[in-house]
């Protein structure tokens, strides 16, 4: 009874918060607070944050080594992380895995969150972003609001960036996030230059 109390109200916590995030959003009041940050900060902030909904899945982190710092809201990140991983949480079956992966390309960063669930039907791929919109659901599938991707996309473009999904190859749905040049934070002066001047 405990668990399901705790669970219930974990429930409704993320239901207010997508909430009121959406009305952030339609009100213009959305601002980011750019600074820089390790993105393996980012994702473990949000596996803390979802740990509950991602207990009966394995969870696999990929990011490329050497990454540098990104400049983007820590805040509003993490929260579209989240709201991906709990997206995920909903359609991949019990014991699949959830992965979350990022790398740098020529022009800037993809972060990717895939599942092994049914994957996204091609009519709904670009309407899973709008708003109270959800693909078909499924006998084992909990309940949503349809707001956790509109979110997911209204965080994104504010910073610049923009979200997709798509379908992998063997089966599973893939939410990619692509930011351009300006994403990473310019390295630090070592000490030797910090000497120099």
């Amino acid at each position: 009874l405990q668990a399901t109390i705790q669970e219930e109200a974990e429930r409704l916590n993320r239901f207010v918060a997508n909430l009121m995030n959406m009305t952030k959003l339609e009100s213009g009041a959305v601002k980011p607070t750019v600074e820089a940050f390790d993105l393996a900060d980012l994702v473990g902030t949000a596996l803390q944050r979802t740990a509950r909904l991602t207990a009966a899945h394995k969870v696999e982190v990929i990011l490329e080594p050497d990454l540098p710092m990104v400049r983007l809201d820590f805040v509003l990140m993490e929260q579209v992380v989240a709201n991906l991983i709990d997206n995920a949480t909903k359609y991949a079956p019990t014991g699949t895995t959830i992965s979350i992966s990022a790398t740098r390309v020529e022009h800037g960063l993809i972060l990717d969150v895939c599942d092994q669930g049914p994957g996204v039907p091609g009519d709904d791929l670009e309407r899973v972003f709008d708003k109270f919109y959800r693909a078909k659901s499924t006998d084992r599938q909990r309940a949503g609001t349809g707001l956790g991707l509109s979110i997911c996309r209204g965080f994104v473009e504010a910073l610049g960036g923009s979200i997709k999904a798509g379908n992998m190859p063997k089966g599973g749905a893939r939410f990619y996030i692509s930011f351009l040049d300006g994403v990473f934070a310019p390295p630090l002066p070592s000490s030797a230059e910090l000497h120099d001047h």
